[in-house]
């Protein structure tokens, strides 16, 4: 056993806030992303284009600061529910910086560098997940970050998916399904104006076109978006 998993079996029935590892490198680092996310919110000009998503930015910031206090009242060793659902909250902030990025609210640049941050985070907490999990890791998403993403191939991504579907199906419940995908499919094509199924499914990374696909047909029944075009060529915008 090496050095870190003595570290996390002594620790495992302290709380989070005693874990010196877990605070400096998870919390104080997800504390400094929530930081910089404010400071480039406050120095954005807000139009009437970008004033939702600046909102909808500001909103998903503070879940996932919310999220990452709460983690620290937690024991390790029962911690994987809680450290999920923080994980999770910052899932949505990757998401939701990339639909910034996609409709130039915020530069490439600023992109590159939170979502290499709050991958670093992400794979620290998988380390804390893997522990209560017996040392399996969780299988989470692409949107999980840039360079997480970047090494995971999508064949890989399909093969890991079949050998943990009950894992896939309760992340597609937490990250892809309900409010979260509607109103992120709603302020892409409030800030592009109209988009295509490709468009949307280049931002919204973590379901497939057909999930999209259907979320927008339900849409249009609820008569928030309409389509123009056939098939492939379909272009989506709002009422």
């Amino acid at each position: 056993m090496n050095t870190k998993d003595n570290t996390l079996n002594d620790s495992g029935f302290k709380k989070l806030l005693n874990n010196d590892n877990y605070y400096r490198h998870i919390f104080k680092k997800t504390e400094k992303i929530i930081s910089v996310v404010f400071y480039i919110l406050n120095n954005i000009d807000i139009d009437k284009r970008s004033e939702t998503l600046v909102s909808n930015i500001a909103s998903k910031a503070h879940f996932a600061h919310e999220n990452a206090l709460r983690s620290l009242e937690v024991k390790l060793a029962s911690s994987k529910e809680v450290l999920e659902q923080f994980a999770q909250s910052l899932v949505g902030l990757d998401s939701t910086l990339r639909i910034a990025a996609a409709t130039n609210t915020i530069s490439q640049d600023v992109l590159t560098v939170m979502v290499n941050e709050i991958d670093t985070v992400l794979r620290g907490l998988k380390t804390y997940i893997a522990h209560n999990t017996g040392g399996d890791e969780l299988f989470f998403p692409s949107s999980f970050g840039g360079n997480y993403a970047s090494q995971e191939s999508a064949s890989a991504v399909r093969s890991e998916r079949k050998r943990q579907p009950s894992i896939q199906q309760e992340n597609t419940k937490s990250v892809s399904t309900g409010d979260d995908r509607r109103q992120r499919v709603l302020t892409i094509l409030e800030a592009k104006g109209e988009a295509t199924i490709k468009d949307i499914s280049e931002i919204v990374t973590d379901v497939s076109e057909k999930t999209i696909q259907r979320e927008l047909n339900a849409m249009i029944e609820d008569n928030l978006v309409k389509r123009q075009g056939e098939r492939r060529w379909s272009k989506y915008s709002i009422f």
